[in-house]
């Protein structure tokens, strides 16, 4: 299984010190102190807007005050609070500002809770190899400058990361580090056992699971509340663990990360056959995490973690140069009373730190030209996906049959540089192959993935099988070794141009339109998710005089600025019409979507085939 494991204990947790009193700082006032409890419990209850008033009373009263580490703490978390649940963009410029503030009073207490947001984000998002970074710095900067913080939270974020990652012992590892902290408070106590339990899980170890489910049981009870929303989680996976299929579907509901239901409810669903179900919930899934993954906030991550980096340089500089300037001056005190030896000696210690400054200035020099190798890498991996763009366009036929007998138009326009979008058509003597799929993802990958499906349909098609037959051995061949969960949803066809007769696989794929009216079928699973399917076959006796048009979801579900999609009705009034020609049918339909989305981005690839047959039976009789 995947990483599913819930942000917000850790984030309490770490939250919860200020409560607790792990650092030596001293202890607060009774009003802020009560300033922070209120805080902490609206962050835990989700009260936004309470929440927020809560939190910017406490940074108020904290900012120009000796309690550097509550504002700090406070700052951290409305930043992360923010990020999760209410705007993502904004959250990362919270994490911005706390660096930015931290820089210019230099405080390292600051640059701590900085680089602990940024790998918390990091982790939300998806991006586990920067998370790690963020979360072993942080742990550096702890034992550094903070030796009285707790480390349990970093531990429990680097758990995520090996989480992600299915590296279970690891996970256990960093969960045995975080209970070993000599002054981790119950809630990450709760949370390093939430881990062990879902190690235990996806290790199969049945047993072992129920033993750490009691221990953190024992714990929650010991310490009160339910474990938070970490907690309903776990619960989940306890139904799972004794196979309680409809239980652990009433559990999942009750989570409120969609990242965590949609996944969660995906696997239940496999787990009791019902492909329909868990195809809907994955595709939910894959597109909860391609709106976590936004361009906007990638790049304003990777901009902090660029600045992050600098100032790490620029502090070891100041430290080193203060070392040596503090070395000179005890050395001069020592030797004041012999002149000569001070100068002689001055004049050494002096030519020695200037060589160092000349080291440390190379030092930057590298530094910064690191950043601008990076810049550089960024601008030439634009360029190679401009290319790969062109490349993936080349895949895709742009020329199409002339013929009396059938007209047949397609194209694709990605969202992003590349996409995941395919079709494809292959015309063997009278037999008319052709395919509309959607690959699960976005950008590289997914392009990746189309790639690969592409050949294989090409491949099959010279066969001259079935389309459930090509279905088959596709998803044979795609679901093996598929640790990344992608799959494909396709509508492959055959019509035999003789006879007019269709047969078609629907596998997972939006029901095509025919004659304006969307065509009732068998879905079948997606194609590359589940081994050892077989695939259902379909027919239309006849096609004489029909228009089928195939589409992708980037079609129907294209939203415009005020989040309206375009939809199905929408989609098949116009298809009720006479548009003309395959190709002026598909161009009328891609202008509408695009006037309908407007100034909005687009979420998603547009892919439509058009396929008009007319009747020439007579001509093939003479």
């Amino acid at each position: 299984m995947k990483k599913e494991a819930c942000h917000l204990l850790l984030a309490l947790g770490l939250m919860m010190t200020s409560v607790t009193g792990i650092r030596a700082e001293e202890t607060l006032p009774s009003k802020l102190q009560h300033l922070t409890d209120e805080a902490y419990r609206y962050y835990s209850e989700r009260e936004t807007d309470k929440y927020f008033d809560a939190v910017s009373k406490v940074e108020s009263a904290t900012e120009f005050s000796k309690y550097k580490e509550t504002y700090y703490r406070a700052c951290s978390y409305e930043a992360i609070y923010m990020f999760e649940y209410v705007n993502r963009t904004r959250g990362v410029q919270l994490a911005h500002e706390i660096y930015h503030h931290a820089k210019h009073n230099n405080s390292n207490v600051g640059m701590y809770f900085a680089t602990f947001t940024l790998g918390t984000i990091r982790e939300q998002s998806g991006n586990m190899g920067l998370a790690e970074k963020s979360f072993l710095q942080a742990l550096k900067l702890k034992e550094k400058y903070l030796p009285e913080e707790s480390a349990a939270p970093c531990y429990l974020g680097l758990c995520e990361v090996a989480l992600h990652r299915m590296d279970y012992e690891e996970v256990k590892e960093y969960a045995r580090k975080a209970l070993e902290e000599p002054k981790i408070i119950p809630m990450n106590k709760i949370t390093a056992w939430s881990y062990k339990c879902l190690s235990r899980y996806n290790q199969g170890d049945s047993l072992g699971f129920e033993e750490a489910y009691e221990e953190r049981a024992r714990l929650i009870a010991e310490h009160g509340g339910q474990g938070g929303l970490f907690g309903e989680l776990i619960n989940v996976y306890q139904a799972k663990n004794r196979k309680q299929w409809q239980l652990a579907l009433q559990r999942a509901d009750k989570l409120i990360h969609a990242q965590n239901k949609c996944a969660q409810k995906a696997s239940i669903y496999e787990h009791m056959g019902d492909w329909k179900q868990a195809l809907f919930w994955q595709k939910r899934t894959r597109a909860v995490i391609d709106s976590i993954q936004s361009s906007e906030a990638r790049s304003q991550m990777n901009e902090f973690d660029t600045e992050l980096s600098i100032t790490y340089a620029e502090n070891e500089v100041k430290e080193q140069q203060l070392a040596k300037e503090n070395t000179i001056i005890v050395a001069g005190g020592i030797i004041a009373t012999v002149i000569i030896a001070f100068l002689s000696f001055f004049a050494y210690r002096r030519n020695l730190h200037l060589k160092h400054l000349a080291s440390v200035n190379s030092q930057l020099k590298e530094a910064y030209d690191q950043l601008e190798e990076t810049t550089a890498a960024k601008e030439r991996i634009e360029s190679e996906l401009r290319i790969a763009r062109e490349i993936q366009k080349c895949m895709l036929p742009h020329v199409f049959p002339k013929r009396q007998d059938v007209d047949i138009y397609a194209m694709m326009t990605p969202a992003r540089e590349v996409g995941g979008d395919l079709y494809g058509y292959a015309l063997i003597d009278d037999l008319l192959y052709f395919c509309v799929g959607d690959v699960s993802g976005k950008g590289v990958p997914a392009a990746l993935y189309m790639a690969e499906v592409t050949r294989m349909f090409r491949t099959l098609v010279d066969s001259k099988i079935m389309p459930d037959m090509i279905a088959t051995r596709m998803n044979h061949v795609l679901s093996e070794d598929n640790e990344q969960g992608m799959f494909v949803t396709m509508f492959i066809g055959l019509i035999n141009l003789k006879t007019g007769h269709m047969e078609y696989c629907n596998a997972g794929h939006n029901p095509p339109l025919l004659d304006g009216e969307y065509m009732k079928m068998e879905s079948n699973a997606p194609i590359g998710l589940w081994p050892e399917l077989k695939y259902e076959r379909e027919e239309v006796d006849s096609m004489y005089g029909k228009t089928l048009f195939v589409y992708t979801d980037g079609i129907n579900e294209a939203e415009n600025i005020h989040k309206e999609q375009f939809g199905d009705q929408r989609l098949q009034a116009l298809l009720q019409q006479d548009l003309g020609s395959a190709q002026q049918t598909s161009e009328t339909i891609h202008k509408a979507v695009e006037e309908f989305v407007g100034n909005a981005e687009p979420s998603d690839d547009l892919t439509k085939m058009c396929i008009k047959m007319r009747d020439s039976r007579r001509s093939y009789s003479k």
